[in-house]
């Protein structure tokens, strides 16, 4: 199994941004030096727990500071960005990072943000989204002149001069384009059908428990099986978890407790709430919204222990999930560095060695 981060990232809305930005930076240098493969980095535009607005300029500030570890935008908000701005801000990324760079794409789901850019209700937005992949996709291998018409974007160069080079758009490094990932949070979701038909990358949320998480695969390979693609490998599979391993159960509760990981949580459920959608945070559509508490979110959602106890939950869910290729550490704010750095050495070298590596296919 490897090893991953999703950075949404969360920080309180009372710490500097500048400290934010610097410990999310220092962090992937870390998690590099630990061995993990990749980092996912979010997006969001007016919400002070989730303070990056623009993913692509804080992946180009860490690519120069590592040298193995992908990145990739966690995701890039189609809906919230014109389709050539997108796809040439990514061929750019590409190049600059000698083809490590990795593309999630996806509608995103904060109120405010939808607000600040006068998007429409969630299903346009869902179909914005199938849209602008498309053109980006176009884009990428396009030679102008060209003309693609859509219902929410038309792009188009008609006046081109090849011999000079105008109207001629950046490609990707990667041929015939970056690896695609699609962020996945219902069951059944629009996201994880687009996924299992392109053959993109499903990452499971890690807002969502272990069965709805299991209902993903299904649904990817369903898809794959629909488009007559080959049977899916589980190693393309990334599942999140919002990981702490401490040195003793009583520690690492007491720290996902009583710091910012739990406030992180009660903020988290406020915004699903708000969207009206509170059942997807549940791992039985009975369990009454009252019950959403944080010690059923850090049941249902999290991996907390000390290094034995995360092994046997990470097992649980493995075997649950009949197996996947990337664990994704799901980021916390580091209100407590040493803690948090001890906790991502204790992940990289006594958790994941002691995981399964097969797949129940």
């Amino acid at each position: 199994m490897k090893l991953g981060l999703f950075m949404m990232p969360v920080h309180p809305p009372e710490k500097p941004r500048t400290q934010c930005f610097d410990e999310d930076i220092e962090l992937i240098v870390r998690a590099e030096g630990l061995g993990f493969t990749e980092a996912w980095i979010g997006q969001h535009h007016s919400v002070a727990w989730e303070p990056i607005p623009s993913n692509d300029v804080f992946i180009a500030n860490v690519f120069p500071r590592t040298r193995t570890i992908r990145l990739g935008p966690g995701v890039t908000i189609i809906p919230q960005h014109h389709p050539a701005n997108v796809a040439v801000r990514l061929a750019l990324l590409d190049h600059l990072s000698h083809g490590r760079l990795n593309c999630g794409f996806g509608q995103g789901g904060v109120p405010t943000d939808h607000e600040l850019f006068g998007l429409p209700d969630a299903k346009t937005q869902g179909l914005m989204t199938l849209e602008g992949i498309d053109m980006v996709l176009k884009l990428w291998q396009a030679e102008a002149p060209f003309e693609f018409k859509g219902q929410f974007w038309n792009l188009k160069i008609t006046n081109a001069n090849a011999k000079l080079g105008i109207g001629q758009l950046l490609k990707p490094y990667q041929q015939p384009h970056p690896p695609i990932a699609m962020s996945v949070i219902k069951g059944n979701s629009m996201a994880a059908h687009l996924a299992g038909q392109r053959g993109y990358i499903p990452i499971s949320s890690s807002l969502v428990p272990a069965s709805t998480v299991t209902e993903h695969w299904k649904t990817y390979c369903s898809a794959a099986q629909e488009a007559g693609r080959v049977i899916p490998n589980r190693s393309i599979w990334r599942v999140a978890r919002s990981i702490y391993v401490g040195e003793s159960n009583a520690e690492a509760r007491k720290h996902a407790v009583s710091g910012t990981f739990g406030r992180s949580f009660e903020y988290i459920r406020s915004i699903i709430e708000s969207l009206n959608t509170l059942h997807i945070l549940k791992h039985n559509p009975q369990v009454a919204d009252s019950e959403v508490t944080l010690d059923y979110l850090l049941k249902h959602l999290c991996i907390v222990g000390d290094p034995d106890s995360c092994v046997r939950q990470l097992q649980d869910l493995w075997e649950q999930t009949g197996g996947f290729g990337t664990l994704l550490m799901t980021t916390h704010d580091w209100d407590d560095k040493a803690k948090w750095v001890r906790s991502m050495e204790l992940l990289a070298n006594k958790v994941l060695p002691a995981l399964p590596a097969t797949y129940d296919c």
